[in-house]
């Protein structure tokens, strides 16, 4: 008799992909598989003054782990819900700024588009969900594509794009110009 699996520590299949065959077989150029979410993470942290070490401990992990979301090699985005949902009380209880904290969903999200671009996966369910359609995430879209850093995160972050390979924002633009035009629109 097989165990139901715990909701408590579910991971969307997508997710689990990302968790294990991405970060097995990256290579210098691609993006990280967490790189939106993890930026975002480290701009609540350091929005909220706690440390690697402060936000560790509270959350019971170690700072190599809180180092690898914030790096993007282990993406938040295949964290089960439960324990995206007590970081984010955690940084909202430590002062974070909300807005930054609320962000972390669509980062994630974004991660998840991003990545199924990155290999050349049909996005097109991914792009149909209605968090594309929040301001949150076409932000952080059009920051990791074009550099354009959104107004609360300035003071936290480069004005970089966070997709490093020039082919992939080609190959981005492509994709949502096809499947999401509105997504570009405001896009420089």
């Amino acid at each position: 008799m097989t165990t139901p699996p715990d909701p408590e520590n579910a991971v969307t299949p997508l997710a689990a992909r990302i968790h294990t065959e991405e970060v097995s077989r990256a290579v210098p150029g691609t993006p990280r598989p967490g790189m939106v979410a993890g930026t975002v993470l480290r701009a609540a942290r350091t929005s909220a003054r706690i440390t690697e070490a402060c936000l560790a401990a509270t959350l019971a992990v170690s700072e190599e782990t809180i180092r690898a979301w914030e790096e993007g090699s282990d993406p938040p985005a295949s964290l089960p819900v439960p324990h995206l949902e007590r970081l984010k009380s955690v940084l909202s209880a430590a002062g974070a700024e909300t807005r930054i904290v609320a962000d972390l969903d669509a980062a994630a999200w974004c991660d998840l588009v991003l990545l199924a671009i990155a290999g050349s996966d049909d996005c097109a369910c991914l792009l149909a969900d209605p968090l594309t359609c929040e301001d949150a995430f076409r932000e952080l879209l059009a920051w990791s594509l074009t550099g354009h850093v959104p107004a609360r995160y300035r003071r936290l972050a480069l004005p970089t794009p966070l997709i490093a390979d020039p082919a992939l924002i080609v190959r981005t633009a492509a994709v949502l110009g096809a499947c999401r035009p509105d997504l570009l629109s405001g896009m420089s």
